[in-house]
């Protein structure tokens, strides 16, 4: 025998494979179809469709079976149904529904299967109605929302509060809650509040420090405080923040700031009404033209030159809005 004889010979297919045959005999009872490696298989007669004739190709799913002729068992009539549930358990995330048969009930909430992966409904996440007829959901299928997976473990955490209707959970701004991270992208998250309610966290709102993407300070599926920071009349909308459990770091800064405090800094960019100066201590300031000319009507680029350094003492600090006005030491006009 020749080695690709052999090769094609000991073709190994497993339970739930879907492969595509060839029909070679249709009988009463079965169907028998040629597969790769020299190999055939079947499936029951009344699973085919009579628009199927021999010579058609056709996809079967391996059952993990052998007749009593060596033959593989297969079946056509779940591959529709398989294909479907591959195309979801790829796109199983955080965030996704699915719909999952409770299997079993214990102290701690709701047990069941997906496509091999263990579920799990705390009664911490069940829906109200859920909770309460809980007896009654035995070998029953219900829709839940994934909140935490593990695809080593193959486990899944989820939840069926997440879809109640006309959820509205009262949260005061300022607030602060725990909270689990259901959904992370770069530029924001979606946070589950210890008291049911979903939250948004946007990157702005995580760092006081520049960060290119919210992975940079977060995990999915972990736990953190957050400072309720926003939300609308009916609580549909809640925003949530991190750095604000902080002290701003510019706060602490600014504060130590001084009307008369001497600051030195380089010409930034400049207005017609004066020039953003960059302090060396990381602030920008103004400086008003007519306060720092001793003509009326001077231009700006008159007194002061893109990237030149300037000296001068602090005239003016508003501490809420971070801004500084400056009196510098160029007093007459340069032309």
């Amino acid at each position: 025998m020749r080695m690709k004889d052999f090769n094609i010979n000991m073709t190994q297919y497993n339970r739930g494979d879907i492969i595509t045959g060839t029909i070679v005999m249709i009988g009463a009872k079965e169907v028998v179809v040629a597969l790769g490696g020299l190999k055939e298989g079947v499936f029951p007669r009344d699973e085919l469709d009579p628009a199927f004739k021999i010579g058609d190709a056709i996809l079967v799913m391996v059952t993990g079976k052998i007749d009593d002729k060596g033959c593989l068992v297969l079946t056509h009539s779940g591959v529709n149904k398989a294909l479907e549930d591959k195309e979801k358990l790829k796109n199983l995330k955080v965030g996704s529904e699915l719909n999952f048969k409770i299997s079993n009930i214990n102290t701690s909430g709701m047990l069941g299967d997906f496509m091999g992966y263990r579920v799990f409904l705390p009664y911490s996440q069940c829906a109200t109605k859920d909770y309460f007829n809980k007896d009654s959901l035995i070998n029953r299928e219900i829709t839940a929302i994934v909140i935490e997976l593990n695809n080593i473990k193959k486990s899944i955490v989820c939840s069926t509060k997440l879809l109640e209707e006309n959820q509205t959970i009262p949260v005061e701004i300022n607030e602060v809650l725990n909270g689990t991270v259901i959904k992370l992208e770069d530029k924001y998250a979606i946070i589950l509040l210890s008291n049911g309610a979903k939250a948004k966290l946007s990157i702005s709102d995580a760092s006081y420090e520049h960060i290119d993407s919210l992975k940079d300070v977060i995990e999915l599926n972990k736990n953190y405080d957050f400072r309720v920071i926003d939300t609308n009349s009916d609580y549909s909308r809640i925003s949530v923040g991190l750095k604000q459990l902080k002290e701003n770091p510019l706060d602490i800064k600014f504060n130590q700031l001084n009307i008369g405090d001497e600051v030195s800094g380089l010409v930034v960019k400049i207005l017609p009404v004066g020039a953003i100066i960059k302090l060396d201590n990381g602030f920008n300031a103004m400086a008003i033209t007519k306060e720092n000319s001793d003509r009326a009507n001077v231009a700006t680029h008159h007194i002061y030159k893109l990237n030149n350094r300037v000296n001068g003492i602090i005239s003016k600090i508003n501490k809420e809005k971070h801004k500084i006005n400056i009196l510098t030491n160029l007093k007459k006009d340069t032309n």
